[in-house]
């Protein structure tokens, strides 16, 4: 599991957890951004972005060409910002969740 806090200051603003395993045997669990929390004050400001950015980094200096996000749709849910910042739609887990893709 790879986590790291987004930093502003000293103050903790944001969370990203991702997880990178080429051997995976789902596609959608090699190279997975397991969740992305911001700060409800800070949120509009940029983090998630930021933090997102620091992922595809990660995932592209392990050879991987892109990231995935299992999410459930839904008013209130994270759908908007990940389409905000490219992920598209590629399937659906047997529960229905989303998995949605980003280009490394």
């Amino acid at each position: 599991s790879w986590q790291r806090v987004v930093l502003d200051g000293d103050e903790v603003v944001g969370f990203v957890s991702a997880n990178f395993d080429p051997d995976a045997h789902e596609e959608h669990f090699r190279s997975v951004l397991w969740r992305i929390n911001v700060d409800a004050d800070e949120q509009g400001r940029g983090v998630g972005s930021y933090a997102l950015a620091a992922v595809i980094e990660e995932a592209r200096g392990r050879g991987m060409d892109h990231v995935d996000v299992i999410y459930e749709p839904g008013v209130g849910g994270p759908e908007a910002f990940f389409e905000r910042v490219g992920f598209k739609a590629v399937g659906e887990t047997e529960y229905g969740e989303i998995i949605a893709r980003v280009r490394v």
